[in-house]
């Protein structure tokens, strides 16, 4: 009955070491593609883009953060469920930043190089364009909503503090989209034209309806 219980409350060790995996992945991914981004002139242009990335660094060492520091210091290296739901939930909205930079190059590539006559992913037609936003929408949607809710409820039970799944949820992504919301007023209006930056903050939860502005 002990290690049943024991069993229910911790979380196996290689679980954890999945997570981690993922997250240095995504580091991976980050870390190219600022890189390719510090490689270009305009980077006014870049700017979201930049803004989600950094986003997306933070949150990926905040989800390593979590993970190790859920781990007990024992022979067994099991993790504790709360630090691990808290970690297992910053793995996706780590990953919901690399979709957001990606999908934001794809559209300002789609945007300027079209009539630059240049070939490959710059000269997709509209059709194969929209597919591409349809994709990019629903795996944002996996990653910022549906996953990190899902590994809430399934990693805190009931009776435990589930309260904390929607206070860490919007600690995490508020600041985040007031970030965003400040970048792309800086790079879509001029410095003489009035602003709605709330507006642009509550649109950061439906970002798909952005991409295709």
């Amino acid at each position: 009955m002990v290690e049943d219980s024991r069993t229910t409350d911790f979380v196996s060790e290689d679980i954890t070491r999945t997570r981690v995996t993922v997250l240095i992945f995504n580091l991976t991914i980050i870390s190219l593609m600022l890189s390719l981004l510090g490689a270009r002139h305009n980077h006014a242009a870049h700017l979201p883009s930049t803004a989600a990335l950094f986003a997306g660094f933070c949150l990926t060492l905040l989800g390593i953060f979590w993970l190790l520091r859920s781990q007990n210091f024992d022979a067994e290296g099991l993790s504790r469920r709360e630090p691990f739901t808290l970690g297992a939930m910053t793995v996706y909205l780590a990953f919901s930043q690399t979709v957001t930079a990606v999908m934001h190059e794809v559209l300002v590539r789609s945007k300027t190089s079209i009539s630059d006559s240049q070939v490959g992913l710059d000269a997709i037609d509209d059709s194969a364009l929209l597919v591409l936003f349809a994709m990019g929408a629903g795996i944002w949607i996996l990653t910022t909503y549906i996953a990190p809710v899902m590994a809430g409820l399934r990693g805190i039970r009931p009776g435990g503090r589930r309260w904390l799944i929607p206070v860490y949820y919007f600690a995490v992504q508020v600041p985040i989209y007031w970030v965003y919301a400040n970048a792309y007023a800086l790079q879509h209006t001029s410095p003489d034209e009035p602003t709605n930056v709330l507006s642009l903050f509550a649109l950061q939860f439906v970002q798909p309806l952005i991409w295709l502005h």
